[in-house]
């Protein structure tokens, strides 16, 4: 027994010793997936602040417009395909140690990168004002030079973190599980998703651009410590194999359905059409409010939250609950496209974005259902991030070009319920092939799609257009008449066969119906349609109307759904919409000393129809600051729409660019216009864009006004965003006096409006404007800061003003 000792105590030290390492490994396994989880949130985090930053810098260089974040977002789903492609080449090609040495060194050249561009411009990644691009140069392809100067590798470096350290890490911890870690791709949305509400809501209204910037440098450097300890790990891993080639599969790794060439279409459409409405909602929505961070971190977190809502746990996309709710907020979406402007800007963007969630569920749900093994997990990547960059490549370059208005929300939409509908008719489990459905199911399924919008519009939360009642009600009817006769008579030969089960024709007539009312609305025209184009700066149209004893006729300018300017044939000199004599502009040009003597120097920042020009005088110089080149076109009578500018007895000047530039560019130099009246009223939209309304751009329009008696007339017509605040401060900073006037006619061809007039003179006194001004204390009723290049708040002045769309401005209503 003696001799046994020494073997049980080496025994009981051996176990002690296995106990430890087993206790260092978990350590180091729970380190680990702590280091991966670190890095992957960041990356994600990083990736998507940056786009907000980048898109908010780069908005008044090119015009303000909405198009600048679309041209945005193109470009950096273009490089997120390329990151995939990076992280799916070097998994694929090389050994775990060989992709960590790699990828370390990928780190260091985009750290050099950053480093050179933060020693030459101050910052991280914002371009220096060199840079800036000069007025009239193409837009899209200025916009993608930038951003590849200032953050193409860094993005490539974050975009490809994601899929590549997944990889990694199903390889390292392949052991420990069973399943492909799907859940990073979930933490990895969440990541993204926090990144873009903690912009609008913490760091844009706390910090300017060029805080930001360092902030989010800060927070690269954090990023580049854990994905070099990840690629560390990786490097030395002993699952890395020795010969330098990638470690093979697991093949006992099981997959929900198997990788095969008939669902890579799927991995890419599904995506793509995603993407598609994305975009397309944020055009939407930006159209008619503001291009502004806030409106473009919506869509994209109801777009991240989807993937996260899917892909976190496969069980959550339940087809029994989203597909009804699909049905029933296309109908809503579609009642809402109808009534426009008539709806309340809220009401409109709480549609679209739960039209958007329920889209994206049904696309990444379906996506979530088809996932491969981790075999073909960057490969999976790949093929999703190709989709969703043609879909960018769709909206953002190919639907400007070929379609006149915002028709690819329409396509998108029906394109989703088409490809849902193909796809519930191959997937033979699918409740679309229950063997023995009752008919009662179907029926309640259309009673609820089909009449709740009929509910809504009886409470007044929603009005059904007059373009769709007919279609709406006679499928209703048809198709009640006909289930019920299927449940209670039995039905033909053909029903009792199962030919067409009862699901499959309440999905056939749904799928009908959305297909003619998105038809519906599409070919659908308040009045004669007789001209319109689409470019960079948006979707013009003409339309001609006439009065309810058609007697006189008009002509009417459209950007997208909101009036841009209107002409009456039978008295073609009348000063229309928001430019009566009685608005805010109108009574700065009028009052004016120099109005009938002639000589006055008027610049109008926006040109419109030219309607301004209808008070010229012989001897007074009009000159008008205008993007937009189709504008230019039609307001200098093309085809002989508009002629105020051809009627007008003064000299008109036209300056092609944005306005801003421009202006800066005469100051330079020193070709001071010496303007008596300045009105700004550069319109994207139903906003002037925020460049316009900072605290540079209003020292530079004071550097062009002719005397302390000049007066600059700011148009803050706006449904949502409340712009006194702002021109208050600025009229503050720069001890100008000011007066605001409302008016509130609505006669059809004259609109109501809000103007702020400022002045260092006196010429705010005049009677005219004395009567119905109000002062500057009367309409200042919350604080805020003054808004400067570097820095500014719209979310601050966001709110609910007790308005419809088309009850206040009638704006977008062809009357």
């Amino acid at each position: 027994m003696a001799y046994n000792v020494p073997a049980v105590i080496g025994s009981q030290q051996l176990d002690k010793k296995s106990i430890a390492e087993a206790s260092r490994e978990r350590m180091a396994g729970r380190a680990s997936r702590l280091v991966f989880g670190l890095a992957i949130f960041s990356s994600a985090f990083l990736l998507f602040q940056v786009q907000l930053i980048l898109g908010k810098f780069l908005l008044p260089w090119f015009g303000g417009n909405s198009a600048v974040w679309t041209t945005c977002l193109l470009f950096f789903q273009v490089f997120l395909f390329a990151g995939y492609l990076y992280s799916h080449r070097i998994s694929t090609s090389f050994g775990l140690n060989r992709q960590g040495r790699l990828h370390l060194v990928f780190l260091a050249i985009t750290t050099l990168w950053i480093l050179f561009a933060w020693s030459f411009w101050g910052s991280p990644f914002l371009p220096s004002v060199q840079l800036k691009p000069v007025p009239g140069s193409a837009p899209v392809l200025g916009i993608l030079k930038l951003l590849l100067l200032a953050i193409g590798l860094p993005f490539l470096l974050l975009s490809s973190t994601g899929p590549l350290l997944q990889n990694w890490y199903d390889q390292i911890h392949r052991n420990e599980r069973n399943e492909p870690p799907y859940f990073l791709y979930a933490l990895s949305n969440a990541g993204s998703l926090l990144g873009l509400l903690s912009y609008p809501i913490i760091l844009e209204p706390s910090f300017g651009l060029g805080s930001q910037s360092r902030i989010w440098g800060a927070g690269f450097a954090s990023f580049v410590l854990c994905c070099a300890s990840c690629a560390w790990i990786a490097h030395r891993s002993s699952h890395a194999s020795r010969d330098g080639l990638p470690i093979t599969p697991n093949p006992s790794a099981k997959s929900a359905i198997p990788a095969s060439a008939q669902r890579w279409w799927l991995w890419f459409t599904l995506p793509a059409l995603g993407s598609v409405m994305l975009l397309a909602t944020t055009n939407l929505l930006t159209q008619d409010v503001a291009p502004i961070p806030l409106l473009w971190v919506l869509p994209l977190c109801v777009y991240l939250l989807s993937f996260v809502f899917t892909f976190y746990r496969s069980n959550w996309y339940f087809r029994g609950l989203f597909h009804p709710l699909f049905a029933i907020t296309a109908l809503i979406a579609v009642i809402a496209l109808f009534r426009g402007t008539d709806m309340n800007v809220f009401k409109q963007i709480g549609v679209f974005l739960v039209m958007l969630f329920t889209a994206c569920v049904i696309c990444h749900g379906e996506l979530a259902r088809i996932k491969p093994e981790a075999r073909y997990l960057t490969a999976f990547y790949l093929t999703l991030s190709v989709g969703g960059a043609c879909g960018g490549i769709f909206v953002g370059i190919i639907a400007p070009l070929v379609f006149p208005a915002i028709w690819e929300y329409h396509i998108g939409l029906w394109a989703i319920a088409a490809l849902l509908v193909f796809i519930l008719f191959l997937d033979k489990d699918s409740w679309l092939h229950e063997p023995r459905p009752d008919p009662w199911v179907p029926m309640t399924l259309f009673a609820t799609i089909y009449l709740i919008p009929k509910y809504l519009a009886r409470i007044g939360m929603i009005t059904i257009p007059i373009q769709i009642v007919p279609v709406y009600n006679g499928g209703i009817v048809v198709v009640v008449l006909i289930l019920a006769w299927l449940a209670f008579r039995g039905g033909p030969q053909w029903a009792r066969r199962r030919v067409l089960r009862w699901y499959e024709i309440t999905v056939g007539v749904s799928f009908l119906l959305l297909s003619t009312a998105l038809y519906a609305h599409l070919t659908s025209q308040k009045g004669r349609l007789l001209y319109r184009e689409r470019n960079f700066y948006g979707a013009l149209s003409v339309h001609q109307n006439w009065d309810n004893d058609m007697l006189h006729s008009n002509f009417t300018l459209m950007h997208g759904r909101i009036t841009h300017g209107l002409q009456v044939e039978q008295d073609r000199k009348l000063a229309t919409t928001y430019y009566d004599e009685k608005s805010g502009a109108g009574l700065a040009l009028t009052t004016n000393p120099r109005h009938a003597a002639g000589g006055m120097r008027v610049g109008a920042i926006g040109l419109g129809a030219g309607t301004l020009a209808a008070y010229s005088r012989a001897g007074d110089v009009y000159r008008f600051y205008e993007i937009n080149p189709a504008v230019i076109r039609l307001a200098q009578g093309s085809a002989g729409y508009f002629s105020f500018l051809k009627d007008a007895p003064a000299q008109i000047e036209i300056a092609s660019g944005d306005a801003r530039l421009s202006l800066e560019a005469e100051a330079a130099r020193h070709d001071f216009q010496n303007f008596d009246v300045l009105i700004v009223d550069a319109f994207n939209g139903d906003s002037i864009p925020i460049h316009l309304l900072t605290s540079e751009a209003m020292k530079l329009y004071v550097s062009h006004l002719h005397g302390r008696d000049s007066v600059i007339a700011v148009h803050i017509s706006n449904l949502a965003v409340d712009l006194a605040p702002v021109i208050a401060n600025l009229a503050k900073l720069y001890r100008m006096k000011g007066t605001l006037i409302t008016t509130e006619v609505d006669s059809g061809v004259i609109l109501p409006s809000e103007w702020i007039l400022l002045t260092r003179g006196n010429s705010l006194n005049a009677p005219e404007i004395q009567r119905v001004g109000k002062p500057m204390l009367a309409f200042t009723n919350r604080e805020t800061d003054v808004w400067t290049d570097d820095y500014s708040n719209v979310l601050s002045l966001l709110g609910f003003r007790g308005i419809s769309m088309g009850s206040w401005m009638r704006k977008g209503r062809i009357p």
